[in-house]
């Protein structure tokens, strides 16, 4: 019954456009009937907890059933989360606002709310300032998010969007690293870095990824962007560069820059392990996060903090399931 009722969810936040795109793909590519890989897909969404677009972006369809079971499915997620992170303690993450006071030693920007600050506070937070960002406390996947330059970076429009559009913070803008910079030039470029809690106090790296922006300005995959997986000791890219349009081909190279993804070093990386482990054990109410780290070029810093934090940005990249590296924590 629960399965039963995590398809009909799936059902209501299916992209449906995109899902008929990559159903028109694999039947071409594979030549598996449309009607085989549909009733395949409804299958596995009962069987595995699997969204609809999970039976594509991992493969399902020339995976065996072993293989299959394998994989942290949304509905395993949900469940895990909620056990790792149960909901009356995850306002501290789901909250920008709160978040970044709780960890604004790692946060290391200035911040402001645009809707409550005077028109002088906001003069002053930008003076000097070429790019600011509007974000909503509330609300992920790169939604909720503008970025100000030029001549919009003025305080009364600043306020007037602010309150017209209900954005509650105004943060400075983040000016990565060159590496990264030179990388992946049209978005501010993120680690995906997942820790894990454990009982004993001491933390655990669960898996990492570089999450790359390509045409857009955020690196979100929902919102056109490409994510590697990235080795946890080394934080060298050892994959190609995935994205939720299965449609197209693997990336070896950054489609803007040129660069080659695999063999590109982090800058920084024993940092953002250090820094990453320090947060993760800064509030034990939740234990399992997937930490959003950028880095500018003199060190890491943190973005957000995730308690829902998606496993497709790491499994896909790494080709396999990874649910057993979760399920030994329970």
């Amino acid at each position: 019954m629960k399965r039963l009722i995590y398809l009909l969810y799936y059902v209501k936040i299916t992209n449906w456009l995109r899902l008929k795109q990559h159903l028109k793909f694999v039947h071409s590519t594979t030549g598996i009937s449309k009607s085989n890989l549909i009733w395949d897909m409804i299958g596995c969404s009962l069987k595995y907890g699997t969204a609809l677009h999970e039976y594509f972006y991992y493969g399902f369809y020339n995976k065996t059933a072993q293989q299959r079971s394998e994989y942290a499915s949304m509905g395993f997620m949900y469940e895990y989360q909620k056990k790792m992170n149960p909901p009356s303690k995850r306002e501290i993450l789901a909250d920008k606002n709160k978040f970044d006071v709780a960890y604004q030693e790692f946060v290391s920007r200035g911040l402001l709310n645009p809707e409550t600050a005077s028109v002088n506070d906001i003069v002053r937070f930008i003076n000097g300032k070429q790019k600011i960002v509007l974000k909503r406390s509330t609300g992920g996947g790169g939604k909720n998010v503008k970025i100000l330059s030029g001549e919009e970076v003025n305080a009364k429009n600043i306020q007037t969007q602010a309150i017209a559009e209900h954005y509650d913070i105004l943060e400075e803008f983040v000016i990565q690293h060159e590496a990264l910079q030179g990388l992946s030039p049209n978005s501010l470029n993120t680690v995906r870095f997942i820790t894990l809690l454990k009982t004993d106090g001491s933390v655990d790296i669960i898996g990492t990824s570089l999450r790359m922006g390509i045409y857009n300005n955020t690196d979100n995959l929902s919102s056109g962007g490409i994510t590697c997986k990235v080795n946890v000791e080394t934080g060298v890219i050892e994959s190609q560069g995935y994205s939720f349009d299965i449609t197209q081909s693997l990336c070896d190279v950054h489609p803007v820059s040129g660069i080659k993804l695999i063999g590109f070093q982090i800058p920084y990386w024993k940092e953002v392990k250090e820094m990453c482990k320090k947060a993760a054990a800064k509030y034990p109410d939740n234990r399992c996060i997937g930490w959003d780290v950028a880095i500018k070029q003199d060190g890491p810093l943190l973005i957000e903090g995730n308690h829902d934090w998606g496993a497709r940005v790491w499994q896909m990249p790494a080709g396999k399931g990874m649910k057993t590296l979760l399920e030994k924590y329970l």
